[in-house]
């Protein structure tokens, strides 16, 4: 019986691709439909939730499939749900061909984080050329925490209520950018990777643990990572 997928695993995969009941043309130019699905979609197609569910399950029991055939040391759960994902994403044939899967074959877990900050592009129909995407910054960024997070029981259940004015977390992770002409923000922690966009000097953003000369950055403050930079022109704030 294939390995499932846990609740973490799926709650963000259906995070990222967001339900849709109509047919859409995804950033790579590929027709979309319901929760990420693809492959037998139909212009003007629609769908209803539990048809989407219904696909999504299916489609998350192939890509466990394809990372419980491909991958030969032992996996946590969080780790396996983060390897689904990126599958579920990027197709288990890239899984299949990418050096982090070499890696980890090897025995070397400390390398998926990196590694799955490569695969941050897509081809863009109207050029045919690849170009980096903040959402899949985003997304591999998520799977990187889930992969590095260990086992346990869910997280207790949040108010139903959420706030609707936000304050500002203490300034312990806040840096300014120092950079006169702007701080390149990348794909990934490295000078190979694609420049998302440039950050103004005087740019305020939340870092995230760092790798080597590189960091982590959130520009919004929702927890979510935007990109790297390289962390010399980062100023702690006071």
């Amino acid at each position: 019986m294939t390995r499932e997928i846990n609740q973490a695993g799926i709650d963000l995969v259906k995070s990222f691709e967001g339900f849709f009941a109509d047919a859409y043309i995804c950033p790579a130019g590929v027709l979309t439909i319901g929760y990420g699905h693809t492959g037998d979609v139909v212009k003007d197609q629609c769908i209803d939730k539990s048809t989407a569910e219904a696909l999504l399950r299916a489609d998350l029991q192939s890509a466990c499939a394809s990372v419980e055939r491909l991958v030969n040391v032992p996996l946590s759960d969080n780790q396996f749900a983060a390897l689904a994902s990126f599958a579920f994403n990027c197709g288990a044939g890239n899984l299949g061909m990418s050096t982090l899967l070499k890696k980890l074959n090897h025995g070397d877990y400390d390398a998926a984080p990196s590694e799955l900050a490569r695969w941050v592009k897509a081809r863009d129909p109207s050029t045919d050329k690849k170009r980096t995407l903040r959402g899949l910054v985003r997304r591999r960024a998520a799977e990187s925490e889930l992969w590095l997070a260990p086992d346990g029981p869910a997280p207790a259940e949040l108010d139903e209520h959420m706030p609707q004015q936000v304050e500002l977390a203490d300034t312990e992770n806040h840096f300014r950018v120092t950079a006169r002409s702007g701080l390149r923000m990348r794909g990934g922690p490295g000078l190979d990777f694609g420049i998302i966009e440039t950050l103004p000097a005087d740019t305020v953003v939340t870092v995230w643990p760092r790798q080597n000369e590189w960091a982590q950055v959130d520009l919004g403050g929702d927890g979510l990572i935007d990109g790297w930079v390289f962390s010399s022109y980062l100023e702690a704030l006071s």
